[in-house]
C-alpha cells in the first residue's frame, strides 16, 4: 500500500523523458490524488537566481515534476518553525509560509541538509498512480528523507534500485542514453 512519505522508482524500461530514471518523494496520496516530487534532478539553478535580493540563498533547485513549472514548492524538516507546513511522515513537511523560511535563510537557521526546494511538482489524479504501478512503471518502497537528500543525485536512483534487487546493477550502469556507448 502507498503512504505519503514513500519513494517512487522508476523502473529500469520506464523512458518517459521527464520521468526516466527518477526518484519521487511522495508528500500526498490519498482518494483525491496523489502529489510528489523528483529529488534526484537538478534544475541546475540556486535559489538565489530566482530572488537574487535573498541573502544566503545558495541553495539547489531540483526539476520538482511537469505540473506547475513555473512554482517553487520545497519539502524540509523544520516543521512548526515554519508556519503553514503540511506534515508528511515523521519529522518531514512540505510547504509553508515563505516570508517566514526567507527570514530563515537570511539569518543562515537553514542548511541543505534541512530543506529542498522544487520547480514543479509531480501529480497524478485519483487511481492514476496506483494503475501506473500495476502497469509496471514504479517500484515503490520506504525511505529515510534525510538519507536521500544527502545522497548525490546522480548516485540516488541506482543505490535505491540496487536496494530492490542486486541484479539491477546492469541498469545502473547503462549510461542515462545507451546509444552513446
Amino acid at each position: 500500500m502507498i503512504t505519503a512519505g514513500d519513494i517512487l522508482i522508476a523502473k529500469p524500461f520506464l523512458q518517459d523523458g521527464i520521468f526516466k530514471r527518477s526518484l519521487i518523494y511522495l508528500c500526498e496520496h490519498n482518494n483525491e490524488g496523489s502529489l510528489g516530487f523528483i529529488i534526484n534532478k537538478s534544475h541546475g539553478m540556486l535559489l538565489g537566481d530566482i530572488f537574487p535580493n535573498l541573502k544566503n540563498s545558495n541553495f539547489p533547485i531540483f526539476d520538482g515534476g511537469p505540473v506547475s513549472p513555473n512554482q517553487l514548492f520545497y519539502t524540509h524538516t523544520l516543521g512548526s518553525i515554519l508556519s503553514g507546513s503540511q506534515h508528511i511522515v515523521d519529522n518531514v513537511f512540505w510547504g509553508g509560509n515563505f516570508l517566514e523560511l526567507s527570514k530563515l535563510i537570511e539569518a543562515k537557521k537553514v542548511s541543505t541538509e534541512q530543506i529542498r526546494f522544487y520547480i514543479g511538482y509531480s501529480g497524478w489524479s485519483p487511481s492514476q498512480l496506483s494503475n501506473e504501478i500495476k502497469n509496471d512503471m514504479w517500484y515503490t518502497k520506504k525511505s529515510t528523507y534525510n538519507n536521500l537528500i544527502q545522497t548525490p543525485n546522480d548516485e540516488l536512483w541506482g543505490k535505491e534500485l540496487l536496494k530492490i534487487n542486486k541484479s539491477y546493477k546492469v541498469f545502473t550502469d547503462y549510461s542515462f542514453d545507451p546509444s552513446l556507448n
